[in-house]
């Protein structure tokens, strides 16, 4: 377990590299030098910079980023739907494909979908293990935080972000990836007078965000997750993995939690970015991955507001 720890943080680590190797140069954007009239009184040099006011430097600061956001769709236009594939992201889409396929393919008849159904009849408590109950479960949830991450950046990307989002409740990564490996990180500070009203008013609004880490919370323990993690801890991880061997929608639903889990991870620090926090964003995106799903709630309530206004 402890070596599986390792690789999922290190992965996940490869993938905010990524990403912010995409968005550090718009820290660098060179700042227009503010020209006034020099005079030379009695040999001494004056500087006046007029009106040098901070409702200019305002207006400075919102034409870099609405030059960011023109740069994003020229780039979208300019590359095409291949130029604009993101290598991690589009390898993680096409390899759960992959494993899916050949799990499902190899798998004897009738075995998935004997457990699918009793997902159906009681989908807290269908009898299984308890720890594939949660991931299961918690799969049907993932798109809340994620969508809270993704949406302030999604203005301007190549395709809506809704669609994909909301699919991703039912398809997991199989639906988000391509939206996810064909967006243009966006880093730039946003204020909530752009947003739509539904981010403005639900995914940026701290109420709901507790309310979704409560939701998994629940999961976890309405599932007998927990008890069963104190009683008998070693029989839990043994059916579990058997059940993985045995099973493609155990294993296709772990491997689609994981890839979720990582990339969700991954847009933590762009997402910090926009927020101008200037603390540690690489340990901050690690740190959800203590606790799958519940982490990444817990970041959505306790990361910092955007602004009001530019």
């Amino acid at each position: 377990m402890i070596a599986r720890s390792s690789l999922l943080v290190a992965i996940a680590a490869l993938f905010a590299g990524y990403n912010q190797h995409h968005h550090s140069c718009a820290a660098f954007t060179p700042v227009p030098t503010l020209r006034g009239d020099v005079h030379n009184d009695n040999g001494i040099q004056q500087v006046r910079f007029g009106r040098a006011t901070g409702a200019r430097l305002d207006a400075l600061n919102n034409s870099n980023n609405s030059a960011s956001a023109k740069e994003i769709q020229e780039s979208n236009q300019d590359e095409g739907i291949l130029g604009s594939i993101s290598p991690p992201y589009f390898l993680a889409y096409v390899l759960f494909l992959g494993y899916a396929f050949v799990r499902s393919s190899t798998e004897p008849e009738g075995v998935s979908m004997e457990v699918l159904q009793q997902f159906l009849a009681d989908s807290l408590n269908p009898g299984g293990n308890e720890l594939f109950v949660s991931i299961f479960n918690l799969l049907g949830l993932y798109f809340i935080p994620i969508a809270c991450i993704l949406l302030p950046g999604a203005r301007h990307q190549r395709f809506p972000a809704a669609p994909f989002l909301l699919g991703s409740m039912f398809g997991g990564y199989g639906v988000l990836g391509p939206y996810v490996f064909t967006r243009k990180p966006d880093p730039n500070p946003v204020a909530k007078e752009d947003l739509g009203f539904f981010v403005r008013n639900v995914t940026e609004n701290k109420l709901v965000n507790w309310l979704v880490f409560a939701a998994f919370c629940s999961a976890y323990v309405q599932t007998g997750f927990v008890e069963a993690l104190v009683s008998h801890p070693t029989d839990l991880f043994e059916g579990f993995v058997e059940l993985f061997k045995d099973t493609a929608i155990a294993s296709a639903s772990t491997v689609d939690f994981v890839i979720l889990t990582l990339s969700a991870a991954s847009f933590i620090p762009e997402d910090l970015e926009r927020r101008q926090w200037s603390g540690n964003k690489s340990a901050a995106a690690l740190s959800t991955l203590l606790l799958p799903g519940v982490g990444m709630a817990l970041y959505c309530a306790l990361r910092p507001s955007l602004d009001e206004q530019e």
